[in-house]
């Protein structure tokens, strides 16, 4: 489901939850992203926790975004957002944290959404609008889309970004392009159709088990696709090179809110490798990949002590349908 993260980074969470709320406190950023020009593309939504009345921004590709600007890169976003109090929400989070958004579409409707409650602990996920205007409206790249695509170091998207018809294009138009799987390759016929045009590829296998998501990495590679990430809930993650398998552990981590943490493991190690010199065609070496990836875990953990995927709460609109 859109928004629903938290297990793919693997974060290991401590007994007792600190107090630190809200998510206005910004991560130390990294000098060596400052030059880094990487793009959010697609999928966006607001997670609306019913236990406490309050909805979040998120979503792979926005979540992406807002990460790499905390982490200090030039970022900016790219989607289909919707003119309901959701949407406006997500508007006005991007005006505040000056993420440029200047071809973003504006579609009449519900923004995308899901629906978040809290049973014996434990987060669920209840309903899902399945990406609202978004999904009712395929974004379809348009010539300055394409043009404007180009000036990034990288892109990164998403399976709940209805943008699978446009890789091919995406791909031909960007330096790096990077894909979230989440769940869905196990669900759908992704791997074939989807990796040849990617660079990066990112794939949760918690459930799975270490030998079918070490199989779907060395499937992803074959097809093309350079570096492929699998992860594996409290196991950590392994990326491969089509060399080397890569793995780094879970960090411990002061839990107020799990959201987010996978999305925030792979911006960071995306960051780190780009910043290493990393280019098409040309995968790390191991060495480079596990500094990477120290690096996700270190920045998942930290995201795990924030309410929902990055803060800048607002409240559940008193007729929004749940």
């Amino acid at each position: 489901m859109p928004g629903d993260t938290a297990r793919l980074a693997g974060v290991l969470p401590v007994s007792a939850p600190h107090d630190r709320k809200g998510g206005r406190e910004m991560m130390t950023p990294d000098k060596n992203y400052s030059g880094l020009k990487v793009l959010g593309l697609g999928d966006n939504v607001v997670d609306r926790y019913l236990h406490t009345g309050k909805m979040y921004p998120g979503g792979n590709a926005l979540n992406f975004a807002v990460y790499a600007k905390m982490l200090g890169a030039d970022a900016s976003f790219l989607g289909t957002l919707g003119t309901d109090a959701a949407g406006r929400h997500v508007r006005a989070t991007l005006e505040e944290l000056a993420i440029p958004t200047p071809l973003c579409r504006v579609v009449e409707g519900e923004n995308g959404h899901a629906d978040v409650r809290v049973v014996d602990g434990n987060r669920e996920f209840v309903f899902s609008n399945k990406g609202g205007v978004a999904r009712e409206n395929p974004f379809t790249p348009s010539r300055a889309d394409i043009d404007y695509i180009a000036g990034f170091g990288l892109v990164h998207t998403s399976c709940y970004s209805h943008l699978n018809p446009h890789l091919a294009a995406l791909k031909g138009a960007s330096a790096l392009l990077s894909y979230d799987f989440s769940y869905r390759w196990q669900m759908d016929d992704l791997i074939g159709s989807v990796t040849p045009h990617l660079d990066f590829a990112a794939l949760s296998a918690g459930d799975v088990g270490r030998e079918r998501g070490l199989a779907a990495l060395r499937e992803t590679v074959a097809n093309g696709c350079g570096l492929a990430l699998a992860t594996f809930g409290p196991e950590g993650a392994v990326i491969y090179n089509g060399k080397d398998f890569v793995s780094v552990l879970p960090k411990p981590a002061d839990v107020v809110d799990t959201l987010g943490a996978g999305d925030a493991f792979i911006t960071a190690t995306l960051l780190s490798l780009l910043a290493s010199g990393w280019t098409r065609g040309n995968p790390p070496p191991a060495e480079t990949i596990a500094v990477a990836m120290e690096k996700g875990s270190l920045f998942a953990a930290e995201i795990c002590g924030i309410d929902g995927a990055f803060g800048h709460a607002a409240p559940i609109a008193v007729n929004a349908p749940i």
